[in-house]
């Protein structure tokens, strides 16, 4: 049976009001967060034990970063829940995709408001909301991928505000392809896809960390090795599939693979 983790639509002013309570205790935190030494990232045993955890997965992914680092996570993986919605709604899974399109608002967005004032950046909740409107409204696919296209402007003008180097675009590349092995990991249960929302993020957050490395340039040598990962991620597009309307479970040794691979070659970044 698949399950499917849901958040009713038309709830953006209960997830608001809940998120700001829970913004209002991270506050203080967030400046301590700030003042705190870099997390030293998790031995592989540790993160691939973390892989039937979902949405353990992302926080375990923000975790393994430094503070400033996992502002960039956050965002990036944000926006992997969005693009996982319009691929949902464009297969025609339009409750699925209206559902997670409501989970970075229930999950991690109090945080993420709090970030983004913190580094003088403007709130992009409103275009999130568009995006899952314009779902609800049941418009076009076109419709859709132009919200989405809105929202992922406001949050590419967030990251590049930070003007991230080269070895910090790897590292939130890392750390997001380690979420999407814990997210397909914890979609499978015995050889099915039990959780579609999941799947769909970890095809997502490839995505996602593909455009994060595909964006870095620089000498012969850091181009070079921007190949190499992009090729290190090519096999994930094996995980992935769709065969008479169901989705096909495959190895989530593919992903883990993958986020290792891509790991290796981030050490030589300087």
């Amino acid at each position: 049976m698949t399950k499917i983790r849901t958040v009713s639509p038309r709830k953006w002013t209960g997830l608001l009001l809940a998120s700001t309570a829970v913004g209002a205790s991270l506050g203080a935190g967030l400046a301590e967060a700030r003042m705190a030494p870099p997390v030293m990232p998790q031995d592989q045993t540790v993160w691939l034990a973390q892989a039937e955890g979902g949405e353990g997965g992302e926080a375990g992914a923000v975790a393994s970063v430094a503070p400033e680092t996992a502002y960039l996570v956050r965002l990036a993986i944000v926006e992997g829940h969005l693009i996982a919605a319009d691929a949902l709604y464009a297969k025609g899974l339009t409750d699925e995709a209206i559902g997670l399109s409501y989970h970075p608002e229930a999950e991690m967005m109090a945080e993420v408001r709090q970030s983004l004032a913190a580094h003088g950046q403007e709130d992009f909740t409103p275009a999130m909301q568009v995006f899952s409107e314009v779902m609800e409204s049941g418009a076009p696919v076109t419709e859709v991928e132009a919200a989405l296209v809105a929202f992922q402007a406001a949050v590419a003008g967030a990251v590049n505000a930070e003007a991230p180097d080269a070895r910090e675009r790897f590292t939130v590349a890392v750390a997001v392809l380690k979420a999407a092995a814990a997210e397909y990991s914890g979609s499978i249960e015995a050889g099915a896809v039990t959780d579609i929302m999941a799947y769909n993020e970890a095809q997502a957050f490839v995505d996602v960390a593909r455009a994060m490395v595909g964006q870095v340039g620089g000498d012969a040598k850091l181009d070079a090795l921007v190949g190499r990962a992009l090729a290190a991620m090519e096999p994930a597009a094996e995980a992935f599939g769709m065969v008479d309307g169901t989705f096909t479970a495959n190895d989530p040794a593919i992903l883990m693979g993958v986020a290792a691979r891509v790991e290796l070659i981030a050490s030589q970044v300087r």
